[in-house]
């Protein structure tokens, strides 16, 4: 016989499994005042946490007790740590973003990069230097991941 659940225990299910999907960074969105503050960490780091609120009064202008609740929530998230006063980043921002855009590319586009892309370039046309700068990096990659399996053209090298 088939179990049945309630809207409520459906949702609350669905929602669990959501939150066991891989996302080491957890919530990875920031919104515009937490990017400036974590920008000054990523900048600034390491720093004293006083150092911190005395940078965060003078471009954000905020009060002490600010900056310490944005600070714990982003240390919460894995993002930063304070430890005995010492404010450094656990991730760098490169590794943040990228972190981001392969969350933004499951999440809307299925994990389908080609499908991001075309739907990016249906709004917006590459300049040359912009497919000069794609195409290289796929051909960095190509040739990483060669030398990494040790082989060159999909053949094993000898030598």
């Amino acid at each position: 016989m088939e179990e049945r659940h309630s809207i409520r225990e459906r949702y609350s299910m669905e929602e669990e499994h959501s939150k066991q999907k891989k996302n080491p960074l957890g919530d990875t969105k920031l919104g515009v005042v937490e990017s400036r503050f974590a920008d000054i960490i990523w900048r600034e780091e390491p720093l004293t946490s006083g150092e911190l609120v005395k940078l965060c009064r003078e471009e954000l202008g905020w009060k002490k007790s600010t900056t310490y609740t944005v600070l714990k929530k982003l240390c919460a998230r894995g993002i930063f740590q304070n430890q005995d006063g010492c404010v450094t980043a656990l991730i760098s921002r490169q590794d943040f973003h990228a972190a981001q855009s392969r969350k933004f590319v499951e999440d809307t586009f299925q994990g389908s990069l080609p499908a991001f892309i075309a739907a990016f370039t249906s709004q917006k046309r590459l300049s040359r230097e912009e497919i000069r700068e794609i195409r290289g990096m796929i051909d960095a990659y190509e040739t990483d991941g060669r030398k990494e399996a040790g082989t060159a053209n999909g053949k094993e090298e000898n030598g």
